[in-house]
This record gives C-alpha cells, structure tokens and sequence, in this order.
C-alpha cells in the first residue's frame, strides 16, 4: 500500500503543460457558460427544452454531489479526511452504476445549461467540457489503477466509465 502512495505522490509532481493547457481551457469553458446562464435564458423560446434541461440538472446533482458523500461514507475515509482519502473501491450507490458519476455529473450540468440557455455558444462549450472531461477519466482510472490494484481492474470490469444506460442495464441485471 506504502508503494502505491509512493508512486502517486511521484506522478502528482508531474506537471505537464497540456494539463495545465487543458484545465484552463476547461474551466474557462464552464465559467463563460455559466455566465451565458444568467444572460441568455430560454434563447430560442423553446420552453420543452427549458424543462428537459431541469431534469437533466436534477440528473447532474444526483451524480455531481452524492457521489462525494457515497466516497466518504464508503470509502474508508478516515474520520476529519477529505472524500479523497479513500482506502478502499467503492461499488455502491452511483458508483455502481459508473465509475465515475461526479464527472457525469459535471456532464449533465454543461448539458443542462446549454437547453436552458438555447444558443449555440453555450453548445460549443458544452462539447469543450465533454471532451475534457472524459479524457480525464482515462487518467483516473490509470491513477485509481495505480492506488487500488486488482480491486480497481475487476470493479473497472463490471461497471463503464460513464454509460449510464449501459450501467443501469447491468445494475438491474446484476440485482
């Protein structure tokens, strides 16, 4: 376990410019759209969109924010420890569906924005972030590799990076 955290201390200190390139690019994506947010509102005058991106952000909170307290409560995560100090892999609530459901919810919410806002500007962004974001995942699953080993690769196994119908296909199956 000792030799794991060694080795991902040893990647965190390396930096590369294109994840730095990358992370500017993607957060100077979500903050413009958000802003598009609060300036354009129901653009097109499309109301069902309107009411499809409400969903889609109920969806996005589900994913965004439980997933934070399922790591904390199921992760081993030591008492006064952030989310982040996970010791072990956590196959419950939305992490039995994907594997990485606080990125999805990410995902939703950039999707959720651009039918509320309905202009092209936003849509551009939206597919910046989805972009980023699931690339990320790959770097996650390689570190998450890294610090749990074997438990990682069999959970990466049963359960997709971010298909969600094809996550709630296997989890009923599977139930």
């Amino acid at each position: 376990m000792e030799k794991n955290q060694d080795i991902i201390k040893e990647k965190k200190k390396k930096v590369r410019i294109t994840d730095v390139i990358f992370t500017s690019i993607f957060t100077l994506s979500f903050i413009i759209q958000i802003i598009l947010m609060f300036l354009f509102f129901n653009e097109l005058n499309i109301i069902i969109l309107v009411y499809i991106g409400y969903v889609i952000w109920v969806f996005s909170l589900y994913f965004g924010l439980i997933s934070f307290w399922t790591f904390k409560k199921r992760g081993g995560v030591e008492k006064g420890k952030s989310y982040m100090h996970t010791t072990k892999v956590v196959e419950r609530g939305p992490y039995a569906i994907i594997r990485h459901p606080q990125y999805l919810g990410g995902i939703l919410f950039s999707t959720s924005i651009t039918f509320w806002t309905q202009i092209w500007l936003s849509l551009i962004l939206s597919i910046i972030i989805i972009i980023l974001t699931y690339q990320w995942t790959f770097v996650e699953d390689k570190n998450l590799i890294d610090k749990f080993g074997e438990d990682y690769k069999r959970y990466k196994q049963k359960v997709p990076r971010l298909n969600l119908i094809l996550g709630l296909i296997k989890y009923i199956k599977h139930k």
